[in-house]
């Protein structure tokens, strides 16, 4: 078909469709479709009469984007804008040196000038496909205010240190709600490096010990929440780092003879810093009903030492008792405590629970610790490990089970049963001997009670670790009761303490009482309550087998080996028919 005879029959259609066309439409559209119909065919045709291929309208149309073309010129329009930007504060900095205007109005002048741009950024924000325009906007306030204020405080001496940093604070203030009402993650990242990199010019510059650590303390929780509201990864940390350094600058400089900071008030400052977070996290597990993370957890032991720290300068310096921080202790570990106990986070079972209690449980031991005699805090705590052991029954968490050993360890620890049984089971004969002190056997009783209590020993989230809180439990015993039998009855079976000690009769009886100690073990695993119980049996055998070799041996006599090895061979025999009897049953 030639050229001619097809424009005729494309001549033939266009007339078939201006007649089979509905009156509904205007006669003018009609016939701007057909012309846009019949210069497409021109052009085929040309193309096929020339031999070239015909250049596609939408490939051309798609070539800018292709190229980056659009990318490109709105880059560079964002650049020349921020240019400009800056080169109008240059100008207002130029009319100022130059004392067109007062130093304060030229100061005046910038400070709008930069509050302007965050308002551009905050109006542009409103619009998606403006968000880039709003974050320069945004970044340029930024850069032009800290600034300007750094100098209003230090070079001009308009302001003073701690008005510098209370213009600091309402500029980050201002610039964080702009950033967290348009959602600009960017612009909140930038105010808060901003504002921490400020704060240390203007605490180095003008020596605002506390107005500067209190507005990072600010600035920090300010980070927290905008993670909290907008969903933002990452500021808080940044904002934390910012607010921990600042009370720890604080604390070094009341130690300091060149600055004159109290240690008290780098004491109350830590603690507003610690109940600040802590509060945050409540209101974020309670009230918002989300999970604390890595991050809660981190601040909040890292808070604590701070706080224990800024406390322990501030007591040598006579400033605060430590009865008053034990005391604040026990009130924030009490409400630590309700909020892990509250009906929705105890049924949970889940993050929640276990940042409340333990911290909790850390926040109540340091207390007694600071408010009671180290014998009066041990007997709390052996009374506090009973409650938990029953609640670990009574709501079945393996997770209150290890609360009650960790009360366990610390009432050994503070009030001295374990060295006590340390050194009776593996001290010197000839060294003075300890003494039996009744709380010592209240403290061992109560270890032992708390084995008797029914326990959590199931859990699918702990799996076979849900055994080791009465494993250490079961340890503690044997420590505490071993050594206060090898305690009691070493002075008068083998004149321990004194010149004419007997170390091969003391020898004899430690291995007697850590043999009996195997089988008590062996006997108490074919028990529902302590199948942990056999765990322990042969690395209590294998402990005797080596004192046989380190002391029963080079210290031994024929009559206390003969002892020795009986005991300790006929605890091997029970051992053995025990356990596999157990397995049998099994």
């Amino acid at each position: 078909m030639t050229g001619e005879e097809f424009k005729k029959v494309q001549s033939n259609r266009v007339c078939a469709i201006i007649c089979s066309t509905p009156d509904g439409i205007a006669v003018e559209d009609r016939v701007a479709a057909l012309e846009s119909r019949l210069a497409a065919v021109e052009q085929r045709l040309n193309a096929l009469e020339t031999g070239q291929p015909a250049e596609s309208s939408s490939a051309a149309g798609a070539l800018g984007p292709e190229l980056g073309e659009g990318f490109v010129s709105n880059a560079s329009t964002l650049i020349g804008r921020i240019l400009l930007i800056f080169g109008g504060a240059y100008f207002l900095r130029a009319i100022t040196d130059f004392q067109f205007v007062p130093t304060a109005i030229g100061i005046f002048f910038g400070a709008t000038y930069a509050l302007f741009w965050l308002f551009m950024a905050y109006r542009k924000g409103d619009n998606e496909d403006q968000r880039a325009s709003a974050m320069f906007y945004g970044g340029a306030s930024v850069f032009l205010m800290l600034p300007l204020l750094v100098e209003a405080s230090t070079r001009f001496a308009l302001l003073s240190g701690q008005q510098g940093i209370v213009a600091v604070a309402l500029f980050c203030a201002l610039a964080l709600l702009v950033a967290l009402a348009r959602n600009l993650q960017s612009l909140g990242w930038l105010v808060i490096a901003g504002g921490i990199a400020t704060a240390f010019v203007v605490l180095n510059a003008t020596r605002a010990a506390v107005p500067v650590p209190a507005f990072l303390t600010l600035l920090g929780l300010g980070s927290l929440w905008a993670v909290y509201l907008r969903d933002w990864v990452g500021p808080q940390w940044l904002g934390a780092l910012g607010a921990d350094a600042g009370v720890v600058i604080l604390i070094l400089l009341s130690t300091s003879d060149q600055w004159s900071v109290e240690p008290l008030a780098a004491f109350l400052l830590s603690a507003a810093l610690l109940v600040a977070y802590l509060a945050s996290f409540a209101v974020r597990s309670h009230v918002r009903g989300e999970s604390v993370g890595i991050f809660e957890t981190f601040q909040a032991v890292l808070a604590v030492g701070i706080v224990f720290w800024a406390a322990g300068i501030a007591a040598e310096a006579g400033q605060v008792t430590f009865a008053t921080v034990g005391t604040s202790c026990l009130v924030l570990g009490a409400c630590a405590y309700s909020l892990a106990f509250t009906p929705g986070t105890r049924s949970a079972r889940g993050r929640n629970f276990y940042f409340h209690s333990t911290l909790g449980l850390a926040l109540v031991v340091a207390g007694t610790a600071l408010v009671m005699s180290p014998t009066m805090a041990a007997g709390t705590w052996s009374l506090m490990a009973l409650a938990m052991a029953w609640f670990s029954g009574r709501f079945g968490r393996v997770a209150l089970s290890l609360q009650c050993t960790f009360l366990l360890l610390a009432a050994g620890v503070g009030s001295g049963i374990l060295t006590t049984g340390l050194e009776a089971l593996a001290g010197d004969a000839s060294a003075p001997w300890p003494a039996l002190i009744p709380w010592h056997a209240v403290i061992a009783l109560t270890t032992v009670a708390c084995l008797f209590i029914p326990v959590a020993q199931h859990s699918d989230r702990w799996g076979v670790l849900s055994g080791i809180p009465q494993l250490i439990v079961l340890a503690l015993s044997v420590w505490e009761v071993g050594g206060l039998i090898v305690v009691y009855l070493a002075p008068s079976l083998a004149d321990a303490g004194s010149a004419n000690a007997n170390p091969a009769i003391l020898a004899a009886l430690r291995t007697s009482v850590l043999s009996a100690a195997s089988v008590t073990l062996a006997l108490s695993s074919r028990f529902k309550r302590w199948p942990e119980a056999r765990w322990l049996v042969y690395p209590v055998l294998l402990l005797v087998g080596v004192k046989l070799l380190l002391e029963d041996f080079p210290n031994g006599q024929p009559a206390s080996l003969f002892v020795a090895l009986a005991v300790v061979g006929s605890a091997l025999l029970l051992v053995a028919k025990l356990l596999s009897r157990d397995k049998a049953k099994e």
